[in-house]
């Protein structure tokens, strides 16, 4: 595989939580820019992430015998012109539905990217690989923030650019050739454990409603509490995604190291605690670091669910529905946290411990059987 086609794998890691995250630091001023309110802003992150994880649901199935380069690059293809048509658009009912196809674009390309990785990478370095790709989408969630922080100094309409930029190098770059996931002979027989699976589906859930989908309200607490601008808000946030870029890979070695299990639970416990002391953290610089901590937990989370997915029988129809759910959590956060924070403030936090105390439970009592 020559690099430049595995750095478009990395950048299509990249650019998706890029352009889910881009207004999450920035809803004030998004809200003013179309005229609507604070909900109707929140909301349009929801009407990204809800089309994009139900069309997960069914996208590993929907191009099981079709090569994964063509499925990617045809996402791309769309990709393109409607995220230079964001820079531009003066509707906000329009924005919204550039906003939306984009996401369910971007269905056939997060699982399908990590389906290649499988095929690409031998199994023993598997783990690695999938958490320089988990790397990649940390990047992606560290720089939305900080870009549309200080692009809304401007306008906040320029994160887009990198959106379609990114599109345009994969366009580019061309993705290697691997066998579609129907043919491939690294299939796992055996029948889909659905126990486990159900398990693996409530922890994405609650990683991207407790933690992943909440960024706009560390935001919020932040600007509440310390007065800071959308610049400041953003480096906040995007302390988040620099932990996890840089904790990703280290992710990948401890699962390959000591397996799937172990990972998962103390990733979990970790999360609990960083989100359970953020409301009572009085001073701006240890509530980054401890929404640092959050974020680099939840990647440690996801990317090892990723990888017991993909071991496991039925793996590559499954893990884009298992994966389906940390979006379908991502989604419901805006909609559903916004009034809870604004009812009882950063206390909103503590329901989000609770939820990953469950995970941890749930996931040390999992039956799925996994290797180390």
């Amino acid at each position: 595989m020559k690099k430049l086609q595995l750095a478009a794998i990395l950048v299509g890691g990249f650019v998706g939580p890029f352009t889910g995250q881009a207004l999450s630091v920035v809803l004030p001023e998004f809200a003013d820019t179309f005229d609507v309110s604070m909900g109707r802003a929140a909301l349009t992150m929801s009407l990204y992430l809800f089309p994009f994880a139900t069309m997960m649901l069914f996208s590993g199935r929907l191009v099981r015998g079709i090569h994964p380069h063509k499925v990617v690059t045809w996402a791309y293809i769309v990709t393109l012109p409607l995220a230079l048509l964001l820079l531009i658009t003066p509707s906000w009912w329009l924005f919204v539905a550039c906003y939306a196809v984009i996401g369910v674009a971007n269905a056939f390309t997060t699982p399908v990217l990590q389906i290649m990785l499988r095929e690409l990478v031998p199994a023993e370095n598997l783990g690695r690989a999938l958490g320089t790709y988990a790397a990649m989408q940390s990047l992606g969630m560290l720089s939305a923030p900080l870009v549309s922080g200080l692009t809304s100094m401007i306008s906040w309409r320029l994160t887009f650019l990198v959106t379609a930029s990114a599109a345009a190098f994969i366009l580019l770059a061309r993705l290697p050739v691997v066998p579609p996931p129907a043919s491939s002979k690294q299939n796992v027989a055996g029948r889909v454990q659905w126990i486990p699976t159900l398990i693996h589906m409530l922890s994405g859930f609650v990683v991207g409603v407790g933690i992943i989908g909440i960024g706009f309200m560390t935001s919020l607490h932040v600007g509440d509490r310390f007065g800071l601008d959308a610049a400041a808000r953003g480096l906040v946030v995007m302390c988040g995604g620099a932990a996890a870029f840089f904790a990703s890979r280290k992710i990948g070695d401890m699962a390959d190291k000591f397996g799937v299990r172990a990972v998962l639970v103390v990733s979990a416990l970790i999360a609990a605690v960083a989100l359970a002391t953020i409301p009572i953290s009085p001073w701006v610089v240890l509530v980054a670091l401890l929404w640092a901590v959050s974020v680099a937990a939840a990647q440690g989370i996801q990317a090892t669910v990723n990888l017991a997915v993909i071991g496991s029988p039925g793996g590559s129809s499954l893990l884009s529905t298992v994966q389906a759910f940390r979006f379908f959590g991502s989604a419901a956060a805006p909609v559903s946290f916004l009034p809870i924070y604004l009812a009882i403030g950063s206390q909103a936090f503590w329901i989000c411990a609770v939820a990953l105390l469950v995970v941890a439970v749930a996931q040390w009592l999992n039956p799925q059987r996994v290797s180390r």
